[in-house]
């Protein structure tokens, strides 16, 4: 498809790059265009270059660090992602280029290699080994990116976006791995060498943390609504799936036991295993406060995002309703019958009054999966290690796209 040198449209056939993330020696071929703001909710795309190897390297160059931001025709979308996987490295470590773009081509990057994990046949060893190194060597790439404070200033743009599996996953390898860096007193026995490799093995138990959930039926995990108990159940099986696809594959038993249990509670109401407070492995502890956190910011069908504070604020809340709330669980856990009696006492036909009969009940039991909802946002304390909690909430707070110094004491 030959691309015009104008177009009028509503943004939708671009996507924004940031110029210095440009290699000259190795964008060729591609068409850059910049946009002016139209009337009616249109824009002007107009072409600055046909081709970026179509004008001297120096001169190309300049123009580069001349232009704040470009544009690049969808059309041209896949050849971009290569160029991005391919020189990811490049990219993150120009000191000019936007932490927001920055970001993006990580994301670019890593979602491709997490899509394909996805799709990968567990049962052929050796597919899993060349997805395993597939996503170590891309890790091994971005993980001084990712484990850097200042990478939360790409963090932020993510943070509120629709749910995606995939990006969901790399933002929480990306928390570990931040999390891990700036909390280094909690590995007092690890060198430097050794500490990079516990962030690109728990980067990588992110990445995987969701994978069970290929198991999961299509229409309980594109499910637009709340999710009754018996969806609720299937969902929690991921984990134990997750556990499962990736048991023999070469990934050691630090990353396994963070995929296992990241749904473990500190009071011991989680899930598969029920268990309680240093039980828990540590970076499973900390898997569970950035995977909550990453969902509750996250927009869904059912909800709208919160926002980091208020995210944080339901997570440190002490839950005056706990009682109740685990009793919700509970049920959900056993599959129990919903604990009512309907008895449907019109003159109704035998047939219709059962079909009336059930109506009602599920009427009740969504009523019932509300109410645990609404439960759970009055606080999440109990899941949570409360240092490890203080800690992750000072870690974010480091960064000036997170104003979180409210939750913290004065101490902190």
């Amino acid at each position: 498809m030959a691309l015009a040198t104008e177009y009028f449209d509503d943004g939708s056939l671009f996507f924004a790059i940031d110029p210095r993330s440009i290699d000259p020696d190795q964008l060729v071929g591609f068409s850059l265009y910049e946009r002016q703001v139209q009337e009616a909710g249109k824009f002007r795309f107009r072409s600055l270059l046909k081709d970026t190897c179509s004008i001297p390297k120096d001169r190309l160059l300049r123009l580069l660090h001349s232009w704040d931001e470009v544009y690049i025709h969808r059309h041209q979308r896949k050849r971009y992602q290569n160029y991005v996987k391919e020189n990811l490295g490049f990219i993150l470590k120009h000191e000019d280029v936007d932490a927001r773009h920055k970001s993006r081509s990580l994301v670019f990057a890593s979602g491709e290699v997490i899509q394909e994990a996805f799709q990968v046949n567990f049962s052929s060893k050796t597919d899993t080994e060349k997805m395993i190194a597939n996503i170590t060597k891309l890790l091994t790439t971005v993980i001084d990116f990712i484990s850097d404070i200042r990478s939360l200033d790409g963090m932020a743009e993510l943070v509120g976006h629709d749910y995606d599996t995939h990006t969901h996953s790399i933002k929480v390898g990306w928390l570990l791995a931040l999390f891990i860096n700036n909390n280094q007193d909690l590995f007092p026995e690890l060198d430097a060498k050794a500490l990079r490799r516990l962030m690109i093995q728990a980067t990588a138990a992110g990445f995987f943390h969701d994978i069970g959930k290929i198991k999961i039926p299509k229409n309980v995990i594109n499910k637009p609504g709340k999710l009754n108990n018996l969806e609720y159940i299937l969902i929690q099986s991921h984990a134990a799936y997750s556990m499962g696809l990736l048991f023999k594959t070469p990934l050691p038993r630090n990353c396994l036991e963070i995929v296992l249990y990241h749904h473990e509670n500190q009071d011991g109401s989680g899930y598969p295993c029920g268990l309680k407070g240093e039980e828990i492995p540590l970076l499973s502890r900390v898997c569970h406060i950035v995977d909550v956190f990453d969902a509750l910011t996250s927009k869904r069908a059912y909800k709208p995002p919160k926002t980091p504070y208020d995210a944080l604020r339901i997570m440190t809340g002490d839950n005056p309703y706990v009682d109740a709330l685990r009793k919700f669980e509970d049920e959900v856990k056993e599959n129990r019958r919903v604990p009512v009696v309907t008895v449907v006492r019109d003159d109704y036909e035998a047939k219709l009054k059962r079909l009336r009969e059930r109506e009602m009940l599920e009427e009740e039991a969504r009523k019932r999966v509300k109410a645990r909802v609404k439960l759970r946002d009055q606080g999440m304390a109990h899941c949570f290690d409360k240092e490890l909690l203080r800690r992750f909430i000072q870690t974010m707070n480091r960064s000036d796209n997170f104003d979180l110094s409210g939750l913290l004491g004065p101490a902190s």
